[in-house]
């Protein structure tokens, strides 16, 4: 008779241990030849709607002894939502870094090329060359260049934007790693 219990299949009175999984599996049993598996039980434990493994031997040499269902395991549970959130949080942290910013009596572009383009010009500029006369603002309105300190406070609203957002998902992901629970996990 198949049983399991405490994540184990019980079969003959031996435990045999199943894998934590985040999702719901069936656990199916054959007594196999020795020589194929040598305590001579072969265990698949396939997740739902993923095709069934079966033995690599002769069938006809095997005794096929039923099927059991396997429960999600809370700790591969936990794990995968924990997984899921700090993707989420990354997710959202990345596209607060890229949203405009305020600086200089305006808002700017905060998206990679807007920012590849100041990085370049405040670059030029520390090495002597020429500002640009001209920066172009989010609503596409020239702002006249009058000093490389312009350039600097864009690009200071940009970092401090950024600095924000990974502190927040830092602390997000603190909360996630700390979470007991699967409602704890969606909170943070």
């Amino acid at each position: 008779m198949l049983t399991i219990e405490n994540h184990a299949l019980i079969l003959d009175g031996v435990q045999h241990p199943l894998p934590q999984l985040d999702k719901p599996a069936t656990v199916e049993v054959w007594r196999v030849p020795t020589e194929y598996k040598p305590n001579g039980v072969f265990i698949a434990v396939t997740p739902i709607g993923e095709p069934q493994e079966v033995p690599a031997c002769n069938l006809a040499d095997c005794e096929y002894l039923g099927s059991e269902r396997l429960d999600p395991h809370l700790q591969a549970l936990l794990a995968a939502a924990k997984a899921q959130k700090k993707a989420r949080i990354e997710a959202e942290r990345d596209a607060q870094c890229v949203q405009p910013v305020q600086a200089l009596g305006r808002t700017w572009d905060a998206d990679k090329r807007s920012q590849e383009l100041l990085a370049s010009a405040i670059v030029i500029a520390q090495a002597g060359g020429l500002l640009p006369p001209v920066w172009r603002d989010h609503d596409n309105d020239n702002m006249p260049v009058t000093s490389i300190t312009n350039l600097l406070a864009i690009a200071g609203a940009i970092a401090a934007q950024t600095q924000a957002a990974y502190a927040q998902s830092w602390a997000r992901k603190a909360a996630v790693d700390a979470a007991q629970t699967l409602d704890e996990v969606e909170a943070a």
